[in-house]
């Protein structure tokens, strides 16, 4: 059984790939993404739409290896699909190409660059009935839902289909489910405020001070800001969630800010800004971020850092942390960083079997300054960095300068430790012409950085990516 559900956008259809799946002519949906490295914090208005560019995706639902093909009109010399540990081969045929998808998961293909990309999920038929009785159902259609507020025990369902405008909020809120294959469009959602952590602004997900949380299957485009946002959270799960179409100032893909007992797995997350970030702010500092687990997860960043912990570091400490099983599949500034920006311990932090692609047309990054410059970017080569470990003093200005007196005194006479770090089978993957990423450890006095462990970090051509 192959199914490829509808799924109706805003951008329409995404015209640059011709596909057929199992014989049959798909249309894949169009989705924004970001062109170019070219970031800025938030000007007060929003980024310039001339810095995107139209993409595409596609769900598939299977329970049987799937047949594709995509032609394109595009020149291209040759074609890849991501991630290349899943050893997919696209073979040329005609003005495309064609390969088969056997495994249940994420994947991107790419003619010649990252420019023309396809993003195909691939989904086993599930009826998600381990929820119980939705207690909200959005139907197959468009719905124009704005600022949908839950509340304790809420079953949101998102049926195949659903494409709803609208974001998702919840605070102090216990056993919250959103779940189904449909999609949560932000696009709709105005940014009025410099930063993301007050709900003036909510991106596409955002809890407060919430427990028992469940995001399951569920595909998130177009955010006005962070996507997905847990602030002193407890016990959450985020599922085979879809990350993908964002493009404007600052729209990192899941942010966990001051909270423990936290699960991302088997999910997909292409992001503006950094992907996955564990951060800690002053309103909830003695609350620690501990006991969390990202993985099977494919992540693409294109703008900072792909796994990252801090730069806001203000919590007593971060420890028992883990990446696991992860393909980094396009990286900006950092593959893999934890930077201090504060005074938090932080400790037994694991990574093991993360393989981080580079590619030698990737672009270096530039920050948009003053607003209204020009990329320069062009022609340049970028020198990326593949793991870091530093301090940087993190500046915390507006939203909280009403804690400015506070922040001093629970700075006094601290400073960071950072410690029980491993890496294990952890690999960058060059494609040919590529720029060796650095290691870099950079942590400066009062700051402590204590033991880093090592064991098969790598950096070797493409060719040797393997699970």
């Amino acid at each position: 059984m192959i199914r490829i559900p509808e799924c109706p956008s805003a951008e329409g259809e995404f015209t640059d790939i011709a596909l057929t799946v199992g014989g049959k002519r798909v249309m894949p949906t169009a989705c924004r993404v970001s062109a170019l490295p070219f970031n800025t914090p938030w000007p007060g208005h929003q980024r310039p739409v001339s810095q995107s560019e139209v993409s595409g995706f596609v769900r598939i639902v299977a329970d049987e290896p799937v047949e594709v093909e995509a032609e394109t009109h595009r020149p291209f010399a040759g074609a890849v699909v991501r991630p290349l540990s899943e050893g997919v081969i696209a073979e040329r045929r005609g003005r495309g190409v064609c390969f088969t998808l056997k495994e249940e998961g994420q994947y991107v293909l790419e003619f010649g660059d990252e420019h023309t990309a396809l993003h195909i999920f691939l989904d086993r038929p599930r009826d998600f009935s381990e929820y119980g009785k939705p207690t909200r159902v959005f139907g197959a259609g468009v719905h124009d839902a704005g600022k949908i507020v839950v509340n304790d025990g809420d079953r949101i369902f998102l049926e195949e289909g659903a494409h709803v405008y609208g974001v998702l909020y919840g605070k102090n809120v216990h056993d919250v489910a959103v779940y189904g294959y449909g999609v949560l469009d932000g696009g709709k959602e105005e940014r009025t405020s410099p930063n993301c952590y007050e709900d003036m602004t909510n991106g596409c997900l955002k809890f407060y001070e919430s427990s028992h949380i469940r995001i399951d299957g569920v595909t998130l485009i177009d955010s006005a800001i962070w996507v997905c946002n847990l602030f002193a959270c407890t016990d959450a799960v985020l599922n085979d969630i879809k990350v993908v179409g964002h493009w404007k100032y600052n729209c990192d893909g899941i942010d966990i800010v001051n909270s423990s007992d936290i699960t991302v797995k088997n999910s997909f997350i292409r992001a503006f800004d950094d992907v996955i970030t564990l951060k800690g702010i002053l309103p909830y500092r003695q609350l620690p971020l501990e006991n969390i687990l990202v993985e099977n997860c494919v992540l693409w960043c294109g703008w900072g850092r792909t796994l990252e912990i801090g730069l806001e570091t203000i919590a007593e400490h971060y420890k028992n942390i883990s990446f696991r099983n992860c393909d980094l599949i396009h990286n900006s500034a950092v593959a893999i960083d934890i930077q201090c920006g504060d005074y938090a311990e932080v400790r037994d932090i694991s990574y093991e079997d993360i393989r981080a692609e580079y590619q030698a047309g990737s672009l270096p990054e530039q920050m948009e300054n003053p607003v209204g410059c020009r990329y320069e970017g062009f022609g340049k080569k970028n020198t990326p960095v593949f793991i870091k470990i530093c301090t940087q003093e993190y500046t915390l200005g507006h939203p909280f300068e009403e804690y400015d007196e506070e922040l001093l005194r629970v700075r006094q006479g601290r400073a960071a430790r950072v410690e029980d770090i491993r890496f294990e089978n952890v690999s960058a993957l060059l494609e040919e012409g590529c720029e060796p990423p650095q290691i870099i450890f950079d942590v400066k006095e009062p700051a402590f950085l204590g033991k880093v462990t090592m064991k098969n970090v790598r950096i070797c051509p493409a060719q040797e990516a393997k699970k």
